[in-house]
């Protein structure tokens, strides 16, 4: 017996001692929550097929996303008249019923209240362009079987209170459509109207400035322009272009109007001018290096000019193929004359007196009809004791 109430009592501080470490062990884990209501059908009798009890309320809704576009949108705009839009929806939990999906396509200040059924990917054809109010496609998946069943009308146990089974942040793509093609315009901004040689004119500074207009783009969404001179890309995105530093000779402009869209004009706007070669110290022959002296004006040619007073002081440059030539020059009182030739051809003189003083006159030479000609070019002053003064000389 004494064996026994020791086993007893070992038995008992054994069970003492266990419910004294329980506390000290890790704790089990939580019960898990109950699953969220994943389906409002109702359960019912397996004999009668009976509603034995009200439907949950399944509160949340499949999500649904835009996955692209056919063509993508850029910048709020496609470049055709016709789009095709793929999108999905997906429950975020364990849901299994199946998807459906409801779509509004509408070019008003206002969304329409009503939805349509649609399946992805969806398509609109035959869009207007460039209209006042931009197209709003909108989509939102929807809980097709949840959405069957409305649990506050149900017969059996109607419920309070049913949530919407559709994506309530529908997703949306914005978009204007233009598939026309913007036509460019262009003014050459200068103070010389050359008449005689109007597809290519004679510019009178080595800095010019072009203008640029479109029939595309508004003061909100202006159209911007890509430029090239010469083959170079020069800048003009905004409307104007101002080049300068320009080599003596023919010069090809060429600009196109991009409209919002991204539109090119495929026929650029073209201006060709023809710059003319500043005279410089480098033109002055050896012999009269000593006879010209250089004078800086802002309003000269290229912001200076070569002047002498000493008969007889030449400048040169060689040329070939020259039709026309043109003499640029200030003139003004009490100025002298100079002479122009090519070559060993006969000279032609140049009177710079003038009663009324000109920062630069356009003195014509030799028009685009002479008989071609090349060689070295030559000015020289032809008076005595009176100054010249000479900017440059356009000769082609």
């Amino acid at each position: 017996m004494r064996h026994l109430t020791t086993r007893r009592a070992t038995g008992g501080l054994a069970a003492l001692l266990v419910g004294a470490l329980l506390p000290l062990l890790p704790g089990a884990a939580p019960a898990l929550a109950a699953d969220p209501c994943l389906s409002e059908a109702q359960p019912t009798d397996p004999l009668l097929g009976l509603p034995t009890g009200p439907g949950c309320d399944d509160t949340v809704p499949p999500t649904t996303s835009i996955l692209t576009s056919r063509p993508a949108v850029v910048g709020g705009w496609i470049r055709t008249t016709s789009i095709a839009i793929d999108f999905q929806g997906e429950h975020p939990d364990a849901d299994a019923d199946p998807i459906a999906y409801e779509c509004q396509f509408y070019d008003s200040p206002a969304a329409p209240t009503s939805w349509s059924p649609c399946t992805s990917p969806v398509r609109y054809d035959d869009l207007d362009e460039r209209g006042a109010t931009p197209y709003t496609f909108r989509v939102r998946a929807v809980d097709a079987t949840d959405d069957a069943h409305d649990l506050t009308t149900d017969p059996f146990f109607p419920a309070d209170a049913d949530l919407p089974d559709y994506d309530q942040t529908p997703a949306e793509l914005v978009f204007r459509a233009d598939a026309t093609t913007p036509s460019t315009f262009g003014f050459l901004r200068t103070t010389y109207y050359d008449q005689d040689q109007q597809a290519t004119p004679m510019v009178t500074a080595t800095s010019v400035q072009v203008t640029l207009q479109s029939d595309e783009g508004d003061d909100q969404q202006p159209a911007r322009y890509r430029c090239r001179l010469d083959g170079r890309a020069v800048a003009c995105a905004d409307g104007l272009a101002t080049l300068r530093g320009l080599k003596p000779g023919p010069q090809r402009f060429t600009a196109a109007a991009v409209d919002p869209a991204g539109n090119v004009d495929p026929t650029p706007y073209v201006q060709s001018f023809f710059v003319p070669r500043n005279l410089t110290a480098g033109d002055v022959v050896r012999s009269s290096k000593a006879d010209w002296r250089r004078v800086r004006l802002s309003s000269a040619f290229a912001g200076d000019y070569l002047q002498s007073s000493t008969y007889g002081a030449t400048a040169a440059f060689p040329v070939r193929n020259v039709r026309e030539i043109r003499l640029l020059a200030p003139a003004g009182p009490r100025l002298g004359r100079v002479q122009v030739r090519i070559g060993h051809a006969a000279w032609t003189t140049v009177n710079l007196a003038s009663a009324k003083a000109e920062a630069l006159h356009v003195y014509q030479l030799r028009d685009q009809f002479s008989p071609l000609r090349s060689g070295l070019l030559q000015v020289r002053v032809a008076s005595r004791g009176k100054l010249v003064r000479v900017d440059a000389v356009s000769a082609r």
